[in-house]
């Protein structure tokens, strides 16, 4: 059955059932209003109870005079925030403020690492004015030698040299790599060598020297500043 609000015309759609046999008295939840409703074609005495209605009625029963209690909108209820959530949101942005500088730190510090392994970070390292010097800056290899010799019966192949500070600081050596060539330039295999001393001061020398075993097909070698120490 459909019952409508004498007040504000708002209309409900029930069950029979809802009303029952006896008929009761209802208040309307969109303005309020009470009044007795009575089974259809059924009227009886008015009983003390009353019984307020809810129902939000279908589409097909909606006219633009209408409001359903469905209608209003009602604003979501707000908790305080939870001290234990906002605990562990602050410790959270600690840890990643740590993380971020400890990184931010090892860029700086390991620089020249940085940029050996990915030269392009030498431009963004230049931008933001922290140069980086490429590996033997300052330093000039000089009276370098190499020849295949035999010992004990085998080739083998002495690669010696010099390193001169032409700067005006002291400058930390840092180890040569050798690559061995082969016909038409071709790498044949590449190691690395210590000098010695390790640290110069300007005008002073450090001295390299080493024996490779099984010179065979080296033709020519490339000696370079390999920055890894």
């Amino acid at each position: 059955m459909i019952i409508t609000c004498p007040a504000c015309a708002t209309r409900y759609t029930l069950a029979d059932s809802a009303v029952g046999p006896q008929g009761r008295k209802v208040r309307c939840a969109q303005c309020g209003h009470m009044w007795w409703q009575a089974p259809e074609d059924d009227p009886v005495l008015h009983p003390d109870e009353v019984t307020e209605f809810h129902p939000v009625p279908p589409p097909s029963s909606k006219t633009p005079s209408s409001k359903t209690p469905s209608s209003r909108k009602t604003a979501p209820a707000t908790s305080a925030a939870d001290p234990g959530a906002r605990r562990r949101a602050l410790v959270g942005w600690g840890a990643f403020l740590a993380v971020l500088a400890a990184i931010i730190a090892a860029g700086y510090v390991g620089r020249a690492t940085v940029v050996r392994l990915w030269p392009p970070a030498a431009l963004f390292y230049e931008t933001v004015g922290l140069p980086v010097e490429p590996p033997g800056s300052g330093l000039q290899l000089q009276n370098v030698r190499s020849e295949q010799k035999t010992e004990e019966g085998k080739s083998a192949l002495l690669v010696e040299g010099q390193i001169l500070n032409v700067s005006e600081t002291a400058r930390t050596v840092p180890a040569l790599r050798v690559t061995a060539l082969g016909a038409d330039r071709q790498p044949l295999r590449n190691w690395t060598v210590e000098p010695v001393p390790t640290q110069i001061l300007p005008g002073e020398i450090a001295t390299f020297r080493d024996v490779q075993p099984d010179a065979a097909g080296v033709l020519e070698v490339m000696i370079t500043f390999d920055g890894r120490r």
